[in-house]
């Protein structure tokens, strides 16, 4: 992974040929139906996931991804589980505090929520290139600005990650050791914050100045030095996609699944 691509990993899956603004789409469909629809439709969109994440040979890595949110998860999962307000059916009891019917149920229908947006958005990161998902949105008429944004956040961790690598290299070569137990690595952190955080600041400032100086403010149309393929059918998939997201709404307001 580096800084310019991001978590996008190259392949010439049906997944990576859509459009950006396809698997844009696609990506806010299964957000809406994940925290819209009724529990059982979380196994459904599961199962979509890890289907086009194996079709483009990339379920491997989309699970090995699961390590970034599994303490977020857990958390979620522990904290319902003992401390949901109101809950009477005990299903363990640990001392003072109980494991509950309630609590366990609603902190896995929300960590499974979660867990299907996470994944359906890093396979996103995994085959949509930063620099095309800018073009594409350019090219759709989003303003300049609001599409660096976009960019920047999607750079924004890889970024941050290789600044961290190499001042972590940096500073063993010079002595610093960050093995050991858990607390000696806790204090491993303290001299690569402070570069990171500086060298985040610095970076923003010289791209400021860099797209300043590329008249990146200016008002004249601008000429893209290259072309985001749109293959032939995404465009009436875009509106499959747009009549989804309209059905879900739809789905979720009336009641239908329940």
């Amino acid at each position: 992974m580096s800084a310019t691509t991001g978590y996008f990993r190259a392949g010439s899956s049906w997944l990576h040929r859509r459009h950006p603004i396809t698997k844009a789409l696609a990506v806010g469909v299964v957000l809406l139906a994940a925290f819209l629809l009724p529990t059982w439709c979380l196994f459904v969109l599961l199962a979509l996931v890890l289907t086009a994440a194996a079709t483009s040979g990339l379920v491997g890595p989309l699970i090995g991804s699961l390590r970034i949110p599994a303490l977020l998860l857990t958390s979620i999962l522990v904290v319902n589980a003992l401390f949901f307000p109101g809950a009477t059916d005990r299903l363990l009891t640990l001392g003072p505090l109980a494991v509950t019917r309630e609590g366990l149920g609603f902190g896995l229908v929300s960590a499974g929520r979660i867990l299907v947006a996470f994944m359906a958005m890093v396979l996103f990161l995994f085959t949509t290139l930063a620099d095309d998902l800018l073009e594409a949105l350019i090219a759709r008429g989003a303003n300049h600005r609001i599409a660096f944004v976009v960019l920047s956040a999607v750079q924004m961790v890889p970024r941050m990650q290789a600044r961290a690598g190499s001042i972590l290299d940096a500073q063993q070569t010079r002595g610093l050791s960050v093995q050991g137990s858990f607390v000696k690595r806790l204090r491993a952190l303290v001299p690569l914050i402070g570069p990171v955080l500086l060298g985040s600041l610095i970076d923003v400032r010289e791209r400021t100045f860099a797209l300043e100086a590329r008249g990146f403010g200016a008002r004249p149309d601008r000429t893209a030095y290259r072309r985001v393929v749109d293959p032939p059918g995404d465009r009436l998939l875009r509106w499959g996609l747009m009549a989804a997201a309209v059905l879900v709404v739809v789905v979720a307001a009336t009641g239908l699944l329940r």
